[in-house]
């Protein structure tokens, strides 16, 4: 057996997912929404991807359709934002920055969520040390959070679900440490509520009587893997304490696809650090069209080392497609004028990534067209060529990997209600009069 499937047992994990990412955002910028109802609206001001507490509490639904709510939400006073994702992102990296200061391995989950490894930090209280995590985030950001810590990643996660549900008994940081806490906790968590454990798994275990994490994390792990399969034994292990799933080994529908990893040395040409975005591209893409997704925005970031005595140098940046797309190519057609825009020579860079965002399940049959960009008339013959591209990926070692670009054309979206780009752009920078 090996020893990722073994799992280990003094791993400390963190959890930690700033509060309505989106709204809270807008709100960090612009103290009049401080308290208000807040909508985010879709590209093309389309639908409700984002909603404020307070906009929740009103009856505003994640997903409706804008035209269809915005009189009655306008009575009620709903102050309302377009998709600001330059913002978005950049504050994302901001976030990641900060939890760096706690811990030198930070695994980034999705836009607003990360893994924070704690063991072997020196910390008597690691409840204090969330609560540390939680206030120095919201002095230095302006976003609240919530921290779950456990041992294992699921445990973590479940614990930042628990630190949601009880979050004025918790005050935002739930640290399951005592066996006690364990059982009481998964006793109350039902069974498709665990990460990682899809609809239709849930409704399997169900079927065999196990509807809590309780009942599921009783079971012995090799039963689990002879029955089932060996994701579902490792989660049992990890419900037990035992660590041995990595965040980014859980398969389930994702709300944000990232795809990122450190260099083994510090990389300074162009050329290099294009090669290195074209394997994230062509990773990111892979994952998107395996859940059935397509993806609206590409996000980039690029860094170098904080941790070495040299020069440094973070950016990100994000740009909306003209349509939504599976296409591999017009991910890194993206990604690669983006780089353009913020590579900047004379510093040693660690880490490149590539990020998927404003993800939606694919229509087959149709592809919504836009009128100032004829490119994307040819979406569903991509996306045919990408099915096959994946078939012999899978197939053969070497498989079919990116060689060039294609071309885009310039266009503009309808961003009637977006916010400045207060962070990334000097001429939208806020402005103070004494």
């Amino acid at each position: 057996m090996s020893a990722t499937f073994a799992g280990y047992r003094d791993q400390i994990w963190a959890l930690v997912d700033a509060k309505s990412f989106y709204t809270s955002c807008e709100q960090v910028f612009d103290p009049t929404l401080a308290g208000k109802p807040v909508v985010v609206l879709s590209n093309n001001d389309g639908c409700c991807v984002a909603i404020s507490e307070q906009a929740k509490g009103l009856g505003i639904q994640r997903g409706a359709p804008w035209f269809k709510i915005e009189r009655e939400a306008r009575k009620l006073g709903v102050q309302v934002r377009s998709s600001n994702y330059v913002l978005y992102a950049d504050m994302s990296r901001r976030f990641i920055e900060e939890l760096s200061r706690f811990s030198p391995q930070v695994e980034q989950y999705s836009i607003d969520e990360a893994f924070v490894r704690l063991d072997g930090m020196n910390q008597e209280d690691l409840t204090a040390y969330g609560q540390q995590i939680r206030d120095t985030i919201y002095r230095h950001l302006g976003l609240a959070v919530r921290v779950g810590i456990g041992a294992t990643p699921t445990l973590a996660k479940l614990g930042n679900q628990a630190a949601k549900a009880y979050e004025q008994r918790l005050h935002g940081v739930a640290e399951i440490k005592t066996e006690q806490q364990r059982r009481w906790l998964l006793q109350r968590t039902d069974v498709q509520d665990i990460w990682g454990i899809g609809a239709k798994t849930a409704t399997r275990l169900r079927t065999s009587g196990i509807t809590t994490a309780l009942q599921l994390a009783d079971q012995k792990s090799a039963d689990m893997r002879r029955l089932w399969n060996v994701g579902l034994a490792r989660t049992v292990l990890e419900l037990q304490g035992v660590a041995c799933i990595a965040p980014g080994d859980i398969d389930e529908k994702r709300k944000q696809i990232l795809s990122s990893r450190s260099f083994g040395v510090g990389i300074s040409q162009l050329d290099e650090l294009k090669a290195a975005l074209a394997f994230h591209c062509q990773r990111a893409g892979e994952k998107l069209r395996q859940q059935g997704s397509q993806a609206g925005v590409v996000s980039l970031f690029l860094r170098t080392n904080r941790y070495k005595d040299l020069p440094q140098y973070n950016k990100s940046t994000a740009r909306v497609l003209a349509c939504p797309s599976q296409d591999t190519y017009q991910f890194l057609n993206s990604a690669i004028e983006q780089l353009h825009g913020i590579y900047r020579p004379g510093y040693e860079y660690q880490k490149i990534g590539v990020i998927l965002d404003d993800l939606s399940d694919v229509q087959h049959q149709y592809v919504q067209l836009d009128m100032f960009d004829a490119s994307t008339l040819d979406e569903m013959k991509r996306r045919k060529l990408m099915a096959v591209t994946d078939q012999l990926n899978a197939r053969y070692k070497n498989g079919v990997k990116p060689a060039s670009v294609i071309s885009a054309t310039n266009w503009h979206m309808r961003q009637a209600f977006r916010s400045n780009r207060w962070t990334t752009r000097l001429d939208e920078l806020q402005i103070a009069k004494c």
